[in-house]
C-alpha cells in the first residue's frame, strides 16, 4: 500500500507486467467504507439515536451498510472510470487502489470516534409524525456534530484523501491509458466533488 502511495506510477508500471487481479482494490474500498461506517457510529455513539437497541445495533447497521455501500461505490466508480478511459485501463484495479487514502481516513477515524465521541446537550428524536420539530432536531445534530473538532480534523485528512486519491488515478491511468488519463481524472473528480457538494447543500 506504501508503494501506492509514495511510489504511484513505478506501482502501477509494475502492476501493467501483472495479471489483473481484483481482489486487492475490492477489499481496499470495502474496509474503507466499512471503518468510515463504524467510525461514524463511535463518533456519535453518545449522542441521541433513533435506532432501537443501542450501540450494538448501530455497529452492525453500520457495518452491513458499509459493505454494501464499498460494493456499490467500488462497481459504480470503476465502472466510471472504464467509460472514461477505455477498455485497457483496468479501470476496477486503477479504482480501488486509489482508495488507499481513504482506507487510511477510516482506519484513523475508528481510534478517534472512539477516543474523543461527540458529546453535547441534545434533546431526544422528537417523532416521526412531527416533520418540522424533526428537521430542527436534524439541523441541530448537524451543528453540533460539525463542529466538533474531531469532526473537523477528520474533515480536513479526507479532504486531503480525496484529492491523493485523483493524483492515484490519474497516476495509474497515465501508465495504463495514457491517452485518456487526464480526461478519465477530471470526469472522476467532477462527479465526486459534485456528490460531495451536493451532500453537503443537502443537509437540513
Amino acid at each position: 500500500m506504501w508503494d501506492v502511495l509514495f511510489q504511484t506510477q513505478r506501482f502501477f508500471e509494475a502492476l501493467a507486467e501483472r495479471k489483473p487481479d481484483l481482489a486487492a482494490p475490492f477489499f481496499i474500498v470495502i474496509a474503507s467504507t466499512t471503518a468510515s461506517s463504524l467510525g461514524q457510529v463511535l463518533l456519535t455513539r453518545l449522542l441521541p439515536s433513533g435506532v432501537p437497541g443501542g450501540l450494538p445495533v448501530q455497529l452492525v447497521l453500520a457495518l452491513v451498510g458499509g459493505v454494501i455501500f464499498g460494493i456499490l461505490l467500488w462497481g459504480l466508480g470503476g465502472l466510471l472510470v472504464r467509460l472514461l478511459a477505455g477498455p485497457d485501463s483496468r479501470a476496477w484495479e486503477v479504482y480501488g487502489w486509489a482508495w488507499v487514502p481513504a482506507l487510511l481516513v477510516g482506519l484513523v477515524l475508528v481510534p478517534v470516534g472512539a477516543l474523543f465521541p461527540v458529546t453535547g446537550d441534545l434533546p431526544p428524536l422528537p417523532p416521526t409524525t412531527d416533520p418540522d420539530a424533526l428537521r430542527a432536531w436534524q439541523r441541530e445534530y448537524q451543528q453540533l456534530v460539525g463542529a466538533a473538532p474531531a469532526t473537523r480534523l477528520l474533515y480536513g485528512l479526507g479532504l486531503l484523501g480525496t484529492f491523493w486519491s485523483f493524483w492515484i488515478i490519474w497516476s495509474g491511468l497515465r501508465v495504463l491509458a495514457p491517452s485518456r488519463a487526464l480526461q478519465a481524472t477530471l470526469g472522476v473528480a467532477g462527479v465526486t466533488l459534485a456528490i460531495m457538494l451536493w451532500s453537503i447543500l443537502a443537509q437540513p
